[in-house]
C-alpha cells in the first residue's frame, strides 16, 4: 500500500490508512508475514460474533424496471439527469469496496470483508496476524477477504463462485468483467505462496498476469475496443496502461497514462481506478488532486494519447472513488467512505438516470 494516497476526514489529520484500497493493504500486509504466533489481542477477533461468509444461491436478477432501494447518500452527481446516489440495502456492518456493475445492470460484484472498521489503528495487523496463524478460521470467517455477488434489485449478497474452496486465506478483491465474460481481479495468492516479496498483481481467470512492473498492480480494467489494459502502478498512486494487451499475451510493454489523467505533480497526487466506456472514449477516474481528498473525475479521448482536462463528476464531504457504469450509461455504482472515530467504513451508492 502506498500509503501518500491521502484521505482527510474535514478538521482532522492525515489518516493511517487509506480507506477505500484498504484491501490492497490488508493483501500486501498478508504477504509480509512469516507464521506470527498469535498475540493476546487476537482474542478480539477470535471471538468476534462473525456470521459464516453466505454461500447460499439466490434469485436470479429482477427485472431492470425494479429499481434498487436505499438511504440517501450525501454525494452529489454533478451532470444533470442523475438520481440522489443511495446506499444499497446489500450495504451491512462490514466493508464493501472496489464495486463494478455488469453492462446489463443485473448483478454488483464487489469485494466484502466483515470487520467493521478495517482502518482503525493497528487493526489492519491484527487481521493480519490471526490470518496468518488461524488459516483455516480465518477461510470459514470470511476474514481473508472475498470477492461477493449481488443481483438486482441488490439487497443481498453471496460468495462469488472465484473465492470459494479456497486453499489459502488470500485476499481477492477489485473484479471487473470484460466484454468477453473474463473476469480479472486481484489476489494475494501468489504472495502467499511464495511469501514477502512478491508484489500483489492481477489475475484473469484464476490465473495469475505478471506484467513485470516489479510493483504492486490493482483495479484493472480491460478495454476490449482497443486491447488496452488499464491498472494501478504501482500500488494505488498512478494509472497506467498496456496497449496490445491480449494480442501480446498480457505481456506488453506499461506505461503511466499521459497528463492530464495522471496529474503533473504523480508522485504526489493519486490517480487510479479506471473505469472506461465500452468504446474506450470516455474515462471515469478516481483522483485527489484537489484538497486531498478523493472524488470521481470524467475526461474524453481526443486521439490515441489525448485526453480532455477533467471534470468533476461525483463530489461531496466524504471521499468517492471507483465508479463503475452500465453499458447504456443510465445506471452507476461508486463507494463512499462513513468515518467512524479514529477510522471509517466503506459502503456501495448507486444512481440513475430519471
Amino acid at each position: 500500500m502506498n500509503v501518500r494516497r491521502r484521505w482527510r476526514e474535514p478538521l482532522n489529520p492525515l489518516l493511517p490508512l487509506p480507506p477505500l484500497l484498504l484491501p490492497l493493504a490488508l493483501s500486501l500486509a498478508l504477504s509480509a508475514y512469516d507464521n506470527a504466533p498469535m498475540s493476546p489481542d487476537m482474542r478480539e477477533i477470535a471471538g468476534a460474533p462473525l456470521s459464516p461468509p453466505a454461500t447460499e444461491p439466490l434469485p436470479p436478477p429482477a427485472a431492470r424496471t425494479i429499481w434498487p432501494r436505499g438511504e440517501p447518500g450525501p454525494a452529489r452527481i454533478l451532470e444533470p439527469g442523475w438520481s440522489q446516489p443511495i446506499k444499497l440495502r446489500f450495504n451491512d456492518g462490514g466493508w464493501e469496496d472496489s464495486p463494478y456493475i455488469t453492462r446489463d445492470g443485473s448483478r454488483i460484484l464487489f469485494f466484502y470483508h466483515p470487520w467493521p472498521d478495517l482502518i482503525a489503528p493497528g487493526v489492519a495487523d491484527k487481521l493480519t496476524e490471526y490470518v496468518i496463524s488461524h488459516p483455516q478460521e480465518a477461510i470459514a470467517k470470511g476474514l481473508d477477504g472475498k470477492i461477493y455477488v449481488s443481483p438486482r434489485p441488490f439487497e443481498k449478497k453471496t460468495v462469488h463462485p472465484i473465492s470459494r474452496n479456497k486453499t489459502y486465506p488470500t485476499a481477492d478483491t477489485a473484479p471487473y468483467l470484460a466484454i468477453s465474460g473474463a473476469l480479472y481481479y486481484n489476489s494475494t495468492k501468489e504472495s502467499f505462496v511464495r511469501g514477502k516479496g512478491v508484489p500483489v498483481t492481477v489475475y484473469r481467470n484464476g490465473k495469475r498476469l505478471d506484467f513485470g512492473t516489479g510493483a504492486d498492480e490493482s483495479n484493472p480494467h480491460y478495454c476490449a475496443a482497443l486491447d488496452e489494459l488499464w491498472f494501478d502502478c504501482p500500488g494505488d498512486q498512478n494509472l497506467c496502461i498496456m496497449a496490445r494487451a491480449k494480442a501480446s499475451g498480457f505481456k506488453g510493454p506499461v506505461q503511466r497514462a499521459p497528463h492530464p489523467i495522471n496529474a503533473r505533480n504523480w508522485r504526489t497526487v493519486a490517480d487510479a481506478q479506471a473505469f472506461l466506456t465500452d468504446d474506450c472514449k470516455t474515462l471515469y477516474f478516481s483522483s485527489d488532486r484537489k484538497g486531498g481528498i478523493l472524488k470521481i473525475y470524467r475526461t474524453r479521448r481526443l486521439g490515441r494519447d489525448r485526453w480532455s482536462p477533467p471534470e468533476l463528476f461525483v463530489d461531496g464531504p466524504l471521499p468517492v472513488a471507483e465508479l463503475s457504469m452500465t453499458a447504456d450509461g443510465r445506471e452507476l455504482i461508486f463507494s463512499q467512505v462513513t468515518w467512524k472515530g479514529k477510522g471509517g467504513t466503506i459502503d456501495i451508492y448507486y444512481a440513475r438516470r430519471r
